[in-house]
C-alpha cells in the first residue's frame, strides 16, 4: 500500500505538568492527528475488571499509581501495536510523552523500539519532537493543582477558580493518584533519569527536535508549536 506522504508522528516531549497532553489534545483537534494519550490508555487498562484478575496488570498498576514507570516490554506492545494500527488508517499521529524509556524507544537487538517502527511507517523527516521545557518549580505547582474531569478526563486550567462543574460535559472533578506531591517527585525524577535520554539520542539521531517555552498560556504554547511546525 502506498504511503500517505502527508502523515506526520509527533511526540510531545516534558517534565510532569508541562502540558504535553493538552498540546497534543490541541494538535488533534485543530489538525488531521490521532492522540494516542499512553498514559490515560493505561490508566483505563487499570481500572477494568480484567486487572484485578490477571497477575500482569495488578503489578503494572502498582508502579504505575507509585509514580514509576511501566514496564518498557510491556509498554511498547501495547503502544507499537496501536501505532501500526493509526498509521494504516490514514492519520497522522501524536504522544503526550510516549515513548517514555530508551528500551521503548530504540528496543535492543531482539526488538524494534517504538522510532524504528514510526520511521517505518512515517519517514524520518515526518517525525518530530516537541519539546515542552519547564522549571522544576512549575511542574510541582501545576500538578499539585491539577483537576481533571470524571467524564470525559479534560483537565482544570484554571484551577484555583471555584469551579463546580466540567465547562465541557457538566462531570465533577476529581485528583489523579500520579499527582500526589511524593509520587510528583519521584516522576521527575524518573522523566530526568529514564525520558530526557531519549532526546538527547534522538538530537544525535539528527531527528528534527523543537524546543518550546512551556511556561506560558496553553493556547501561546500552541500557536508556537504550530508555528516551528509550519502546520499552517
Amino acid at each position: 500500500m502506498k504511503k500517505n506522504t502527508n502523515q506526520k508522528a509527533i511526540i510531545v516531549y516534558g517534565p510532569p505538568g508541562s502540558g504535553k497532553g493538552t498540546q497534543a489534545e490541541l494538535l488533534e483537534r485543530g489538525f488531521d492527528f490521532i492522540h494516542f494519550d499512553t498514559g490515560r490508555y493505561l490508566e483505563m487498562l487499570y481500572k477494568s475488571s480484567k486487572a484485578k484478575k490477571d497477575k500482569i496488570l495488578k503489578k503494572e498498576k502498582k508502579l504505575f499509581d507509585e509514580g514509576f514507570l511501566n514496564t518498557p516490554s510491556f509498554v511498547l506492545d501495547i503502544v507499537g501495536r496501536a501505532t501500526k494500527k493509526i498509521a494504516h488508517s490514514g492519520f497522522s499521529i501524536v504522544y503526550s510523552g510516549s515513548p517514555r524509556t530508551f528500551y521503548e524507544a530504540f528496543g535492543d537487538k531482539k526488538k524494534q523500539g517504538l522510532i524504528h517502527i514510526l520511521v517505518k511507517e512515517f519517514g524520518k523527516k515526518n517525525i518530530h519532537v516537541v519539546w515542552l521545557k519547564i522549571k522544576k518549580e512549575t511542574s510541582s505547582k501545576r500538578n499539585s493543582k491539577r483537576l481533571i474531569c470524571s467524564i470525559c478526563g479534560l483537565p482544570i486550567m484554571a484551577s484555583h477558580y471555584k469551579i463546580k462543574k466540567c465547562a465541557f460535559c457538566g462531570g465533577g472533578f476529581r485528583t489523579r493518584t500520579l499527582d500526589n506531591p511524593k509520587i510528583i517527585k519521584i516522576r521527575l525524577e524518573e522523566y530526568k533519569n529514564r525520558t530526557y535520554p531519549i532526546i538527547k539520542k534522538m538530537k544525535q539521531l539528527k531527528f528534527s527536535i523543537v524546543e518550546v517555552n512551556g511556561e506560558h498560556p496553553p493556547y501561546k504554547v500552541s500557536q508556537e508549536i504550530i508555528k516551528k511546525l509550519k502546520l499552517l
